[in-house]
């Protein structure tokens, strides 16, 4: 993204910091009125472990933790995620043994919130809105419960959506430079969150376009750039190794092997039998007992309640319908995300002790980049329709994450 004047500059530089810096105040809050903090560390820190008895030559944790979710395989205790945040955390490792990692979680989730501007700025052109939609996002999203903390499972997701809203930003860049990164960005957040796998035809087809662009034939383009594939490809690589030597199956994280998915539940971790059920999760609303609404803390709530980008989606997108019939990228987008969507109910859970739907925040950057395609093209400005949508998000995850994590709910 090529900025041709000063001024521009100067508003595209301001976008980004106010971005930050409203990000950074938000969970200001959350630390002031909770007994979280930036530079504490995580009681749940199973990656900052792993990636300990990495530093000492060992692939198991060398005993078992009863609090955290640890893979059981031939005796030995693993961690039962994809490692690539424990990739990230090694530096830290090196030199203490107390990681920050609320600090690393939060601002790796800052890191997303400045791709999900510069997106937003790439299509729209227009800094004041690009700060908007990349707020809109992240402390306007159920992404604002998991963004600022290092407990396992929220450092994962974190570092997912922030390399995959940096997959769709490069896929669509004019930089044809910028080909190999996309799909080595969606490798690394499949190696946290591995349902991201789902959205490569999409960054494929966003790349396919972008050849085009450069009227490159497909025979051109193997020949010149046939080495794209080789960085997500190491990833891939890395990931299956790693697998190999732990569990001897290059496929198996190690959340089979959970004692609740191995030797707990006959259905196993995914299963057609959890899918009526789950659904249903999806789409429910916090009851009212008399008094107040009471939220739940398992499996989930409404996602577009928490989310109210999806209904934002909804918005644009009936509202440009015809435009919007003629987008193989969207279709792709709405695709996906529903498979996305049916794949997460087929699995035994949706997430434990959390405010919200924390699984549904894997779709965001695929929705966002949605929104984005649309707004290209739909230069009405609904921001006094989009306001309560904002506010709403902020306010409700806000005051929900601090609730749950003093125990309110």
């Amino acid at each position: 993204m090529k900025i041709r004047n000063l001024k521009g500059q100067k508003e595209t530089f301001g976008g980004i910091l106010t971005v930050l810096l409203s990000v950074l105040a938000v969970y200001g809050i959350i630390w002031s009125f909770t007994d979280a903090s930036l530079f504490q560390s995580s009681p749940y820190s199973s990656y900052v472990l792993q990636a300990q008895r990495w530093l000492q030559g060992h692939l198991d944790l060398g005993q078992n933790y009863p609090h955290l979710e640890l893979a059981v395989f031939g005796g030995k205790y693993f961690v039962s995620f994809p490692p690539i945040p424990s990739v990230l955390l090694l530096p830290f490792c090196l030199f203490t043994n107390k990681v920050p990692d609320y600090l690393v979680t939060t601002v790796v989730g800052m890191i997303g919130a400045v791709y999900a501007y510069k997106l937003a700025y790439l299509f729209i052109k227009d800094a004041k809105y690009a700060t908007f939609w990349a707020l809109f996002i992240t402390i306007g999203s159920n992404f604002l419960h998991i963004g600022y903390t290092g407990d396992v499972w929220y450092i994962a997701q974190v570092c997912a959506f922030t390399f995959t809203m940096m997959a769709f930003y490069y896929a669509v860049t004019p930089d044809i430079r910028h080909g190999w990164l996309p799909v080595f960005l969606l490798a690394l957040a499949v190696g946290c969150r591995p349902m991201q796998i789902l959205y490569l035809p999409l960054i494929v087809l966003l790349l396919w376009q972008k050849l085009k662009t450069n009227e490159l034939t497909l025979k051109k383009a193997v020949r010149h750039y046939f080495w794209w594939i080789i960085p997500p490809l190491a990833v891939g690589v890395f990931l299956m190794i790693l697998n190999y030597a732990r569990f001897g199956n290059p496929f198996e994280f190690g959340h089979n092997y959970l004692p609740e998915f191995s030797t707990q539940n006959e259905q196993g971790q995914f299963n057609f039998a959890y899918l009526s059920e789950n659904l249903k999760n999806m789409f429910r609303l916090p009851e009212y007992n008399g008094e107040r609404l009471v939220f739940p803390r398992f499996n989930g709530v409404a996602f577009w309640l928490v989310s109210p980008v999806f209904l934002v989606f909804v918005l644009y997108f009936l509202k440009g319908i015809r435009q919007n019939w003629k987008k193989p990228a969207l279709w792709m987008t709405i695709i996906l995300t529903a498979v996305h969507i049916l794949a997460l109910c087929l699995h035994r859970t949706l997430g434990g002790w959390q405010f919200g739907n924390r699984y549904t925040v894997d779709l965001l950057p695929c929705i966002y980049f949605a929104v984005m395609l649309m707004l290209r093209e739909d230069k009405t400005d609904l921001r006094l329709v989009l306001y309560p949508f904002f506010f709403w998000g902020l306010g409700i995850n806000l005051v929900g994450t601090i609730a749950l994590v003093n125990g309110w709910i």
